[in-house]
């Protein structure tokens, strides 16, 4: 339950903390170290820059300022006039 948790609320740092936990494992049952270590920093890597960002990082305050309206909410002019396009192609037909 705790990974199907992690994984839906963290997917991106999941994925990267499974692939460098396998390249540990994979590292450490084939003997080599150098796997082993670059899955190591991947994953205290992955999990450092995770804690900074929850911890560490200010969230950013927004001035609860009103919409700025550029145009106004009614115009004084009245609609424009509607334009009929059957009487525009009887007469461009005539001509």
């Amino acid at each position: 339950m705790f990974i199907k948790r992690l994984f839906r609320r963290e997917p991106v740092v999941s994925t990267v903390v499974t692939a460098g936990t396998v390249n540990i494992l994979l590292g450490m049952a084939e003997g080599q170290a150098l796997l082993a270590f670059l899955g190591v920093l991947v994953v205290s890597g992955t999990l450092a820059n995770r804690g900074w960002q929850k911890y560490y990082r200010q969230p950013l305050d927004f001035a609860e300022n009103g919409a700025i309206r550029y145009l106004p909410e009614q115009t004084a002019q009245s609609p424009l006039p509607l334009v009929e396009l059957s009487s525009q192609r009887d007469s461009d037909s005539h001509s």
